[in-house]
Formats: structure tokens, sequence, C-alpha cells
């Protein structure tokens, strides 16, 4: 039998290669997949935690300590409690300690809230002017502080927390900038804080904030228990004692998400490639069994049983299916030494299990064609023309397909919003599709054609009829179709997804960056940042300063940009929308000198001083009139101001009921403001927000008249009479959902640097930087507005410069020419990259090749069938030939005959995908967060360049196929 069996395979070697070929693809194919899904969840994952900032990571912990006279020990013991009732590894962890207060300047004047704070290595992360705090009192304070403060190295300050007896005394020996303003050891590190050791905490004697930063390990996202740190966070809020925030179980269902969307992802593509891959093999398996209908008479003839039948026909496929899948297993297991380690290896079949997996159903199918064909009578296999196809099941087999396409269709268009949906027939909805259409046009077209065939002879047209002819002889047209149409539909399918996707991590990166690069530098004063950058490109084209807050949080971002240069600039174009952020207002007040110069007139109990910002640095700086007792004249000095200042606001000090009046500033002999000015209500306004005015603006000719009023309620009261020189409401551009709904005025609330604004909104949907909500403003305004306000940066208040994708290269060396330190960077390119390195992406790359793995098994496919039919052609050449017919007009018949099945499988398969996408929505989306994606799922160009592949490698194939059978 095995004589029998080697001889049929030596002399049909054409088709018995190919068949170990079909199986082996397939068995590779689906092998490979698991390993990949291993491999590439484990990337989308590392990929997932090294894209987010470190304090998504971060487990934070915070309760109230009494130090004692033992600190040390008291912190050992809150850090010792908080790891044990954690149970969490960390990879780095830091305990410091907070203590609420007031810093008071020698003289008290100029009092600010600062913190007292302890951190562990805070001299470390701390760029230094002076030396590390060490003894007992000592503190470093940040630079933009001690400004404020008006200190230096040396001082004696003291902090006043409100529950001791008496304020700390604290000697200022080092001001300090941050080292790495952006790294993981500045995670919450909001406010004014002066660093101290926890010896000079202590010794406040009142109970302080204990804090406590765990920075988790990624091995805790990708191989750990995903629902260990929320259940780590329950333990440690238990009681209410500790304050526990986390983003890092967020970060643990992102993870698991990227995971979910790689591994079901190339679930998808492997169950579409083993069906291409089944269907290529029955039918393959249908053309060989009936190749072997000879074989089958003649051992049926010497009497043996149809057991021995079966396994005589059936062997001279199953040995080389058999070979195929022994060939795959045996490779895929040498080139994939990994595939049994590492995470997510138990979620698919090993290489082995695959390619015996294949290779038994390819032995089912052979073994299931053969079955019918030795259940013929004998005179039939002894017929030299194959016996017609049973009408009865025909039809049920394609009612069938029809059923499954239709249920899988339904299936997928009732699946919900997840990143990969599905584990039914919604995962074969385009092949079925295409299996669908191409049995039924196939059935519906062969009448036809027999009829154009004969027509075509009549009138005396050779090649079209006999081509129509051949067609109507031989079944391919019937059996192959199905198997090319479904390859097609694959790859325009993946094709369409592919396109969608890379077009939405393009759009997703520029709307989330911004600008083509983004520069992140080092915090300076807003004022001082729009000069530098203006100084940089003076012509506006390529540079744009800009604020970003809240940046850190989950919340819309506000961006204060400048907003001139907004569609310069931005890689998303807001279009009319830039224009409103910049409306006309009153030009501010400039006051360049050092003398000033006032007249005023007042009843000797108040006082008056000028707040005063200075050109290109934005420092603050005040000019102190002092007392203002009668009519006359005052002087002021302002030194800082000899370069231009602004003014800002005017400050009072005294008693309610007092009051003032101005008539004339002059700087260095020159009027700035004269009495119609200071009498136009225009020009000057009070406090906004929920402070209490403690001024009131009066009525007067020629001068302004103001008087001190009590506050209506019982906080602060605000007795500044601020400089119009920016519009109020302030105008915003922002997304849905970011900003408050305004009042029935058209007028919401921001707050800006910490000042609550009034502002009338706009609504935008195309905006930059838009990811999860964006507020733009304008940025000069804003800092006009918030002026004297300003609260110290808060964590997410980002110093940035946006670039054009036309920035010159020296454009960095002059910003950094201009006073700014680049810190950090980042690009519309680097966030595709990293995009694309998400599950998604990786499940879609996957997706490609099988695409091309099931183009493959298409053209080798149809090489089967072009083996199989072989004698049949040849003899249909030699009767043709015999009876006059030119080798020309048979050539050209046999060549077209074998085009024009791919020329209908092409057209089905192409609009299968067409409707697939157009009809259904893709099951891989492109982002596993729920970003909304605006590309249409259909891509036109897309799926010509797909079809246009398809149609050069089954072409090449039908036509080589062709060659075969026309040889003579």
């Amino acid at each position: 039998m095995l004589a029998i069996i080697w001889g049929a395979i030596r002399t049909r070697r054409a088709s018995a290669v190919v068949m170990a070929i079909l199986v082996a693809i397939t068995g590779a194919g689906l092998g490979a997949a698991g390993w990949i899904a291993t491999r590439d969840a484990a990337a989308a994952s590392q990929a997932r935690i090294g894209g987010e900032p470190p304090a998504r990571r971060t487990l934070s912990v915070r309760g109230s300590v009494a130090l004692g006279a033992d600190p040390a020990q008291a912190m050992t013991r809150f850090r010792a409690t908080t790891e044990s009732t954690a149970g969490l590894p960390a990879e780095r962890a830091v305990a410091g300690v907070r203590l609420q207060g007031v810093l008071e300047p020698p003289g008290g004047a100029g009092r600010t809230e600062a913190e007292l704070r302890y951190r562990d290595d805070a001299c470390a992360n701390l760029e230094l002017t002076g030396a590390c705090p060490a003894g007992p009192g000592e503190v470093a304070l940040p630079t933009t502080l001690a400004l404020r403060l008006g200190v230096a190295v040396g001082t004696r300050i003291r902090h006043d927390n409100g529950k001791s007896s008496e304020p700390t005394p604290l000697l200022v020996v080092a001001t300090f900038d941050p080292r790495d303003p952006l790294g993981w050891w500045w995670t919450g590190q909001q406010g004014d804080a002066a660093f101290a050791t926890l010896d000079t905490v202590a010794s406040a004697g009142v109970p302080a904030t204990a804090t406590y930063d765990l920075l988790l390990p990624a091995a805790q996202f990708t191989g750990g228990d995903t629902g260990a740190v929320a259940a780590a966070v329950a333990r440690l809020g238990k009681g209410g004692a500790l304050e526990v925030t986390s983003g890092a179980d967020a970060l643990s269902q992102a993870v698991a998400g990227e995971r979910y969307a790689v591994t079901h992802g190339i679930v998808l593509a492997a169950v579409q490639l083993a069906a291409i891959g089944w269907i290529a093999i029955a039918v393959s398996a249908w053309y060989a069994a009936e190749a072997r209908r000879g074989d089958a008479a003649r051992v049926a003839l010497r009497g043996a049983r149809r057991r021995r039948v079966i396994v005589a026909t059936s062997g001279q496929s199953a040995v080389p299916a058999l070979a195929g899948a022994v060939a795959a297993g045996v490779l895929l297991t040498l080139l994939l030494p990994d595939t049994g380690s590492g995470p997510g290896t138990g979620d698919g079949p090993g290489p082995a299990a695959a390619a015996a997996l294949v290779g038994a159903g390819a032995l089912l199918l052979i073994v299931a064609a053969d079955w019918r064909l030795t259940r013929a009578p004998l005179q039939q296999l002894l017929q030299f023309a194959p016996p017609r196809r049973a009408a009865l099941a025909g039809a049920a087999l394609e009612l069938t397909v029809f059923a499954l396409a239709v249920a899988a269709a339904y299936q997928s268009a009732v699946t919900g919003e997840a990143p990969v949906d599905g584990f039914g027939l919604e995962l074969l909805a385009p092949v079925l599709f295409a299996v669908a259409g191409a049995v039924l046009l196939t059935r519906l077209l062969l009448p036809p054609v027999v009829a154009a065939g004969r027509a075509a002879l009549v009138r005396g047209r050779l090649t079209g009829g006999l081509t129509a002819l051949f067609l109507a002889r031989r079944t391919s047209a019937y059996r192959i179709v199905p198997v090319l149409a479904a390859a097609v539909c694959v790859c325009g399918v993946t094709a369409q997804d592919w396109t969608r996707a890379d077009a939405a991590r393009l759009h997703r990166a520029q709307a989330e960056i911004g600008a083509d690069r983004v520069l992140t530098v080092a915090p300076v004063p807003r004022a001082r940042l729009l000069a530098a950058v203006r100084s940089a490109d003076p012509q506006g084209r390529h540079a744009m300063a800009v604020v970003a807050s809240g940046t850190t949080g989950p919340g819309p971002r506000i961006l204060a940009v400048d907003s001139p240069r907004l569609r310069a600039v931005a890689a998303v174009d807001p279009g009319a929308a830039a224009d409103r952020l910049r409306p006309a207002a009153l030009p501010p007040t400039d006051v360049t000198g050092a003398a000033l110069t006032l007249r005023a007139a007042g009843d000797g109990t108040v006082a008056l001083r000028l707040l005063l910002s200075v050109a290109d640095t934005g420092a603050t700086a005040r000019a102190d009139f002092g007392t203002i007792s009668g009519a006359g004249e005052y002087r002021a000095d302002a030194p800082a101001c000899g370069t231009g200042c602004r003014l800002v606001a005017l400050e009072l000090d005294g008693v309610p009921g007092a009051a003032l009046d101005l008539v004339e500033l002059r700087v260095d002999g020159r009027i700035v403001v004269d009495g119609a000015a200071f009498a136009d209500p225009a020009r000057w306004r009070t406090a906004t927000g929920d402070v209490d005015p403690g001024v009131q603006r009066l009525r007067a000719d020629g001068r302004m008249r103001l008087a001190l009023v009590a506050p209506a309620g019982d906080g602060p009261a605000d007795r500044r009479i601020y400089a119009v020189d920016a519009p109020l409401p302030l105008p915003v551009v922002a997304t849905a959902q970011a900003i408050r709904a305004p009042d029935q005025s058209g007028i919401s609330d921001l707050t800006l640097a910490g000042v609550p604004v009034p502002v009338r909104p706009v609504i935008e949907t195309r905006l930059p930087a838009r990811a999860g909500g964006v507020v733009l403003v304008d940025l000069e305004y804003s800092n006009r507005l918030t002026a004297g306000r300003t609260e110290p940066p808060r964590p997410g208040d980002i110093d940035q410069v946006w670039l054009g994708t036309a920035a010159p290269p020296g454009l960095e060396d002059r910003l950094a020419a201009a006073g700014l330190v680049v810190i950090g960077s980042d690009s519309v390119a680097a966030a595709e990259q990293r995009q694309a390195r998400l599950g998604p992406a990786a499940a879609l790359r996957f997706h490609l090749l099988a695409a091309a793995l099931a183009l493959l098994l298409a053209g080798s496919a149809l090489t089967v069938v072009a083996a199989v039919q072989r004698r049949e052609r040849l003899a249909e050449v030699a009767a043709l030939r015999t009876q006059g017919v030119p080798a020309r007009v048979v050539r050209a018949a046999d060549r077209w005959s074998a085009l024009a099945p791919v020329a209908l499988a092409l057209a089905i398969g192409s609009v299968a995908a067409a409707l697939a996408r157009w009809l259904l929505r893709s099951p891989v989306r492109p982002f596993t967060d729920g970003w909304v994606v605006d590309e249409p799922a259909a891509s036109a160009p897309a799926l010509l360049v797909a079809v246009a592949v398809a149609t050069v490698c089954l072409g090449a194939a039908a036509l080589g196929s062709g060659r075969i059978g026309g040889r003579r």
C-alpha cells in the first residue's frame, strides 16, 4: 500500500508539494500567532508603562504623626507600618514630613504661606546655591520664594504654624531650583516649601503630616496580581487614619487593556487565517480526489475493501499534509525557542500543538473528500468525466454559508465598544461575506457564461467563446473563487484597518502634543518666558511660549499660549478660534524710570504703594510712597524699573473710611498717568473672584478718589486697584465639557495661576493638545490679569516652548541664549512611535502578516487546481488543435480562462472588504482608552492598494498555472 501511495505522489508531485505547502503555511501562521501574541503583549505592556509619568506608578500615603523627642524613630514606625500594610514591592520609596504655616521675613512684611518640609534625599534633588540644611533651624528656600520674601542666604526668618506658642526660628542657608522638576522625586511637591532637617520640623512641637511615596516596579503591572494595588489602597485607607492616593490601579487596567488588544487582535487574525487555510486545503483536497478517481477504480477492481481504497487514495494527500505539519512544527520549535516561557504563554496553543491541529484538520478534510469519492459506483469511477454534484447537497452547503454570513454580520453589529470585541462568528465576518458573495455570484454567472460562450462561437469569436466554455466545463470557477475572494477580502480589510489606525495615531499625536516639537523649560516667570521666546523668534512663525496647567491630573488642561503665534506653530490648526483669544485691549501703563512722583491728597491715615511688573523678567517690584497726609507731591524709588516696568496695581493700607485722591503720576519727570486717566473708570478695576474688595472707587472730576472699606465677610480683603490692560471677562476657547457651563450672560469662571478669573468661553472641537479636554487662553492677557496675585507653581504647571514643523536648527540655541533651560522635549513623531508600540498597532501588524499568508494560501490553492486539471486541459488543447483551432487562439482562451476566476474573486473580495468596513465596525480599535477616532473605517486608497497587490500575486499564480495547463 505504501508503494502505491508513494508512486502516486511521485506521479502527482505538483499537487503533493502544494498540499504540503498549504498545511505548512497554515500551521506556521497559527503556531507563530501564539508566540507573537506573547511577545507583543509583553512589549505593549512595557510601552504603556514606559509612556506614563512616574506618578501613575506611585502609591502616596499621608497621615498625621507626632514626631516627639525622637522624630527619626517616629518616621521609622510610619514607614514600617505603611510598608507592611501595603504589602507591595517598591522600586523606590521616599518619606517626608510637612508642616503648614506662614513664613515671616524680617520686619513681618510680605508674609507668605509656605510649608516647612522634610523629605528623604532632598539635597540630592536640589540645585543649591549655598549649603545643604544640616543643623537645627537651617532651611533652603526656592529661588522664587526667596525673591518674593526679599531674603537671601544668611537671613533669619520665622515659620508660624498657628499651633505652636512661638514661631519656629529659621536660618536661610541656601536657595535652590529643582534639579529634575519632571522627575519622580518631585511628584506631589506642590506649593512653596522651605526644606529643612527632620529635627527642625519636629522642633515646632506640634503634629505634622507624614508622607510616604512608593514607586511600584513595572513587574507589578505585567506579571503580578492586577488587583493587588486596589487591595493595598483599601487596606491602607481602612479606618480613615491615612489618606491614600494612587494612579497605579488605573495603570493596571490600562496595561490589561493593552494585553487584551494584542492577544484578542491576534486571535482574530489567526482565526481568519485558519479559516482561509482550511478552505484552501478543502478545495485542494476536493480537486485532488477528483484526479484520483482512476486510482480508486483500479484498487477497487483488485478486490480491495473500501477502507483500503480510502487509504490508498487519501494517503496521496495525507502524507504531504502530515509532512507539511511536521515541517511547520519543527521549524517553529527551532526558530521560536522561547515560546514556553514568559507571561501569557498559556493564552494559546504552542507551535507544535498548532501545527498538529492544522494537520489533523487537513486529514479530516482529505478523508472527507475521498470518502465521498469512494461511495460512487465502480462504473462512475471508470468514467473520464466526473459526475455532477448532487444539487441538494450543494444547495444545503450554500444556504449554510449564507446563514453563517448573516449571523456573523449580526454579531459584529451588536458587539460593544471594547478595543477588540467578540469570540464568535463576528471574527469571521469579512471572510464569510466574501465566501457567501463568491458562492452566490458564481452560481448566478455560470448559466450566462455558457450562453455567452455559445453565442460567441456562433459569431466566430473563437477566443471569447472558448474561454467561456472552458470556464463552464471546469468547476474551478465555482470552487476556487471563494478561496481567492476570501483572501482578497482579508487583504482589503486589513489594509483599511491599518490605514485608519496609522492616520489615527498621527492625528492623536498631533492633538496630544500640540506642536511638531515641544520643549519643556525650567520654570521662569511668565513674562520672562514670553520675552525669551519672542526674542528668539521675533517674526513669530516658528516658536510659541506656552504654560500648561493641570498636566498631571485626569481633568482638562489649561494652556496659556502666545495666541498670535498659535496658528503658525500648532500641529492642529484651530482656525478662527485663535483670533478670539486676543481681542483689542487698553495698552499697559508703562513705567520706565527709577524716580516716581505722585500728586495726591489724603487724610493722613492711608498709605500707598505701586505694584509693578518688571519688563522681560516678570519680577515683582514695589514703589512705596508711604503715608499720604495731605495735598502735595510724594516720591518713591523703583530701581528695578530703570529698564521698564508695567503698572499692575495700586496698593492701599489704612483703616476703613480713609480716603485718597490721585491726580498725576510722573516717572523721571514724564507724565505717565494724568488726572483724566486716573478718573477714567474703564482703566481701573477691583479684584476679581471670591476675594472681598477692601477699597472703593468714588466719583471725582480730574482725579481718582479711593476709599477704604471694611470687607463684607470674615476673610481677607484685597485693597488693590488694578490697572486694566486685558479684556475682562477673558475670552477662552475650550473643548466640550472642559469648562464649567456659562451662565445666562455667557460668562463662566476659570482658575488661572491660582486666581479665579471670569471668562467668556467658546466651544471648539479641533484644538491642539486636546487630550482629556483643553482650555486655551492668551498667555499675555492671563498674565496681566493674575499679576500680583499669582500663587506658586502647582504640580503639572509646566513652561513649554512649541516649535513648528519649519523651525530652523539654530532656534534652540537662541532660546538658550535668551535664558531658557531645556529640561525635556517631546514631538509628534515620538508620540506616534509610542502609540505604534501599543497593543492595537501590534495586533494590526500581525493582521498584515496574516493577510500576506492568506494571499500565499490562495495562490497555492490555485496552483493545486491547475496541477490537478492539467491532464484534462492538455486533452482539450490537443482536441482543439486537431480540429484546426489556431494555437494562438487556444493559448489565449486558456490564459483568459485561468485569469477569469481571479478577476471575479478580486471584484467580490474588494466589494466584501468595502462593505465590511462600511457596514460593520472594525473589531480592532486603534486605541484602548476610548479615544474618539474621527477617521472613517472605509478607505478607498487603501483598498485599491490591497487589491493591486492581490492582483499581482494571484495573477502571477494564475498565469503560471495556465502555462502548466497549456503545454503540449
